[in-house]
């Protein structure tokens, strides 16, 4: 049997990769076949892996094989060390959180190449605040500069989330949707960047709850404070409790205007009543596209309701949501048009635009979307609205 050929990588590079993935020793070397003895004396340079076991090392810590002939890590893939830390995460973000952010930053890359090759201008994120400003006056601020109006929010309904992205990709920010990452390890991620900034939300949110880290992440781009937000809140015992109560009554007034709350119909009616009934809830939550626990949270700022009450509907919501996420199904939409939700129609239809200028091919694209090549023209069509 004739023996292996071995892979003459450069050791620091393995180290490096392993190290940016967050993986231990032992986990990597479980995951790539491989004993921990092995894996140490091939980081160390003192024995080299195979090119199958390269190959599969590779595939673990998501980089390409060339990488590792490397002589340094190239620019822009250093460690994330500029992002606030989880309350009570040991040693920092887990290896699906790392590659989702670190996947976001290289499409944030590709973006800026097509669009320079298209000799397209891309916007610069020029909305700035401080945490002294207003929530409510920075709240109007943000959705002039959106330029999203109470009568077009309106009609948005339980496609908001939808509403509100597209209202941020017009201004040159990339959204991405985060599939199969746990609620308790992150609801949603802001990069700030002077062109093209990007906003992660976790896809195993709510839809109502989807909006509201939209809107709340947002909030730390315009403050210049990249960070995760993760499940705990804006609790004291969160990493930066201030910035977070701050981005979260921002994003309330900005869902939930002072003015048009307090005038809606419904509200007036009420007087100075400080219950609401579900249905109440139900159609001022749908008339702004936000969630009931959402809009309760808004009208107890505003005095229209007790904190004994909130806290009380608070339980019963979060009960719901417990016996919701037991009943959801495996089912869903079809392939493309998860990946098309995940990566938001204006990027996708950013690299449909560099395959028909001829600046990816056809391999390119299906790589970029991560689908079989004939799935490609469904989600052509999906993503520019062609039916048929």
């Amino acid at each position: 049997m004739s023996k292996s050929v071995p892979a003459l990588i450069n050791p620091a590079m393995l180290v490096w990769a392993r190290e940016s993935a967050r993986l231990a020793l032992e986990e990597a070397a479980h995951k790539g076949g491989i004993s921990v003895e092995k894996l140490t004396e091939c980081e160390a340079g003192t024995a080299h892996l195979t090119f199958p076991q390269l190959m599969k090392l590779a595939r673990e810590y998501k980089r390409p094989v060339s990488i590792f002939y490397l002589h340094e890590p190239p620019k822009g893939w250093t460690p994330i060390q500029d992002f606030r830390h989880l309350h009570g995460a040991e040693g920092g973000f887990s290896t699906k959180l790392t590659f989702a952010i670190r996947q976001a930053r290289e499409r944030r890359e590709l973006a800026i190449e097509l669009r320079a090759e298209l000799a397209e201008t891309i916007q610069p994120f020029s909305l700035t605040a401080t945490l002294q400003r207003d929530a409510e006056a920075l709240a109007q601020e943000i959705r002039t500069y959106l330029r999203v109006t109470d009568t077009e929010q309106q009609q948005w309904k339980r496609k908001a989330f939808d509403g509100w992205r597209i209202a941020m990709e017009a201004r040159d920010v990339l959204v991405f949707v985060v599939p199969r990452l746990p609620l308790s390890e992150m609801r949603g991620v802001a990069i700030v960047e002077r062109e093209l900034p990007i906003i992660l939300v976790n896809g195993q949110d709510r839809t109502g709850g989807r909006v509201f880290t939209l809107l709340h992440e947002f909030c730390h781009l315009a403050i210049r404070q990249s960070g995760v937000s993760g499940d705990g809140g804006d609790g004291d015992a969160a990493p930066s409790p201030r910035i977070e109560r701050f981005c979260n009554a921002v994003a309330a007034a900005t869902l939930m205007p002072r003015e048009w709350l307090l005038s809606e119909a419904l509200v007036v009616q009420k007087g100075a009543a400080k219950t609401w009934s579900d249905d109440e809830l139900e159609a001022l939550a749908l008339r702004f596209g936000v969630s009931r626990e959402a809009l309760l949270r808004r009208l107890l700022t505003l005095g229209r309701t007790t904190q004994a009450f909130y806290e009380d509907k608070r339980a019963h919501f979060l009960k719901e949501y417990a016996e919701l996420a037991e009943k959801s199904g495996s089912g869903g939409p079809q392939y493309h048009i998860q990946v098309l939700s995940q990566l938001g129609r204006a990027f996708t239809r950013l690299i449909f635009q560099g395959y028909h200028e001829r600046r990816l091919t056809l391999r390119d694209v299906s790589n970029h979307f991560n689908m079989p090549v004939r799935l490609v023209s469904e989600m052509e069509k999906a993503a520019f609205g062609i039916k048929g």
